[in-house]
């Protein structure tokens, strides 16, 4: 029989930063977390494990917590920026 409570598989929380100019999100799972970068070619976001110690550590002091609101309004403003140069 399984010991998981179903309540642990609904427990996943999402980050969002900004580390330097680049918008990175985490969702945070009870054992694990994955990061998603913003791609500068497409505007979308794709699994980027090398964000794990720069969001985490900061070792250049330039990684800021965002909320949700201050992240999509970025990512937004991004977005425009990249079809305005296509």
């Amino acid at each position: 029989m399984c010991s998981a409570n179903k309540n642990d598989f609904l427990t996943m929380e999402i980050k969002y930063y900004k580390s330097g100019l680049r918008p990175v999100y985490r969702e945070i799972e009870k054992d694990y977390s994955i990061f998603y970068a913003f791609q500068w070619d497409t505007g979308e976001f794709k699994e980027d494990m090398t964000y794990n110690h720069q969001i985490r550590m900061d070792p250049d002091g330039d990684v800021e917590e965002l909320t949700k609101e201050e992240f999509d309004n970025y990512v937004e403003q991004l977005r425009k920026e990249i079809t305005e140069v296509e």
